[in-house]
């Protein structure tokens, strides 16, 4: 039996009068009591899913995180921001970039004022990028576990440290970020018609889109 106590302002759990704590001997905790009920459903369905993105395991790797962890994540979303899929523009179709250029230079523009930086379009697969935009590091700095994991999570899956942002602030829902990080897919559609296999990828793109949306649902 699993119970949830609370300690201070966030949930923890006890299983045997003991707290539940992750592989790297973190204690387990959420922020609100719904979260926790959730968990526990999960807990109770007894089958871990092999879904990195489902609740429990998004909550799981927020609360294992060790310091060096955090640090190392930073510097890959940096990197990440470097070479942004917003910033790509090196496809021959005029109708692509044109589409490109109206969807994600409001965006790009916003994070460059946001974050004082200026970024670098991409037109060749020949790129390099020192940018080390501090302030936005400052900003990772200042992340809960919860929404650092959120925007690690979906910069990842979507190739987007920008879009992901965005969504983080609720400037954009999770229907919008899966359509701008297809925007390329959705042209090459329309264009040559619908391939079984991209089918399938952008489905399940979406599901863990969704599922990372619901996390995010759960702690903000």
């Amino acid at each position: 039996m699993i119970k949830i106590i609370k300690v201070n302002k966030n949930y923890r759990f006890l299983k045997n009068n003991q707290n539940l704590k992750t592989e790297n001997g973190n204690i387990l905790f959420v922020k609100k009591k719904k979260h926790a009920e959730l968990i526990i459903e999960e807990f109770l369905q007894r089958t871990k899913s092999n879904d990195p993105n489902t609740l429990l395991n998004l909550t799981l790797f927020s609360c294992n995180l060790n310091k060096d962890e955090v640090e190392l994540i930073k510097k890959k979303l940096i990197e990440l921001l470097n070479f942004d899929l917003l910033l790509f523009r090196s496809f021959d179709e005029t109708e692509l970039v044109k589409t490109m250029e109206k969807e994600f230079d409001p965006f790009i523009c916003e994070f460059e004022d946001l974050f004082d930086c200026k970024f670098e379009k991409i037109y060749s697969i020949v790129h390099s990028s020192n940018l080390k935009h501090l302030l936005f590091k400052s900003y990772l700095d200042k992340l809960d576990i919860f929404k650092f994991t959120t925007l690690f999570k979906l910069s990842s899956l979507t190739k987007s440290v920008i879009l992901s942002y965005f969504f983080l602030n609720k400037k954009i829902n999770h229907n919008t970020l899966y359509k701008l990080a297809n925007i390329e897919y959705n042209y090459q559609q329309k264009r040559w018609g619908t391939v079984e296999e991209h089918l399938l990828m952008n489905e399940d793109l979406m599901e863990r889109i969704k599922n990372i949306s619901f996390f995010f649902k759960n702690i903000s």
